[in-house]
């Protein structure tokens, strides 16, 4: 009777706990989380201040480490890839702050190499969010790039690709919102890291004054975040589809 018993309270112990929130949803297995970014000091002034981690309330610490990286990938390992092959990758319907990214990394996931080549719809600045510390200077923020496969093809079929502070402070200052701007209707060809933005689907558990995390207009949460390198096409779109007639953006 005593082995039964002690075995009992091992199998208890060892079980997690976790608080249901407001949108828990029985029967779902939470996954390993980590702790929520704590607020920003005041001592934060620009990007170049900001931890890779991010800070503020409620942030997501692993999402932003994917976000802030600043590695250029080596050309031999970049994989094309399609808007289909893009909008057909898998994501989960739930997603918790702070929980674990394995089941999303790996060869054709979140870390991988890409590029792809579109038209640009629209061109966004990016206000104050976690991964920048909140920081709101168009200079400290992201710009976002919804890509199309066609030119009137609309925004909810579109790619998102993202240009961070951090690339730009690392080579490309040029990349600036009024100068991509220019861009819209363009050919363009976007590399950089396949990411999912777990930002952008929905809890099951939200943290204490956690708000519900809403979708964006578009096709898919995958995205090419961050951009570290953009081309424009100079040639036809054919010449391009054949890999001729690229050059790297640069304003004049």
């Amino acid at each position: 009777m005593k082995r039964v018993t002690l075995a009992l309270l091992i199998v208890l112990v060892s079980v997690p706990v976790f608080t249901k929130g407001a949108d828990a949803q029985p029967g779902r297995s939470a996954r390993r989380r980590t702790p929520p970014t704590a607020e920003c000091p005041v001592s934060i002034t620009g990007i170049a201040d900001c931890s890779d981690t991010g800070c503020g309330e409620n942030g997501d610490t692993e999402l932003n480490k994917a976000k802030n990286r600043v590695d250029v990938p080596r050309q031999s390992d970049v994989q094309t890839m399609t808007f289909d092959a893009i909008r057909s990758l898998t994501q989960p319907s739930r997603w918790n702050t702070g929980e674990d990214r394995t089941s999303i990394k790996g060869s054709g996931k979140e870390g991988t190499p890409v590029e792809l080549k579109g038209f640009l719809l629209k061109v966004k600045p990016e206000g104050g969010e976690s991964c920048n510390c909140g920081l709101t200077r168009r200079v400290d923020t992201d710009v976002h790039l919804a890509l199309v496969a066609a030119p009137e093809d609309l925004e909810e079929t579109s790619v998102t690709a993202e240009i961070t502070p951090r690339v730009r402070a690392s080579g490309h200052p040029d990349w600036l919102y009024k100068n991509v701007k220019d861009l819209e209707g363009e050919f363009i060809r976007v590399t950089g890291w396949l990411m999912l933005d777990t930002k952008h689907i929905r809890q099951t558990q939200r943290l204490p004054k956690e708000r519900l995390n809403k979708p964006l207009t578009r096709a898919t949460n995958w995205e090419v975040h961050p951009v570290t390198k953009l081309e424009v096409c100079q040639q036809s779109v054919a010449a391009c589809n054949a890999n001729q007639g690229w050059q790297e953006f640069s304003p004049q």
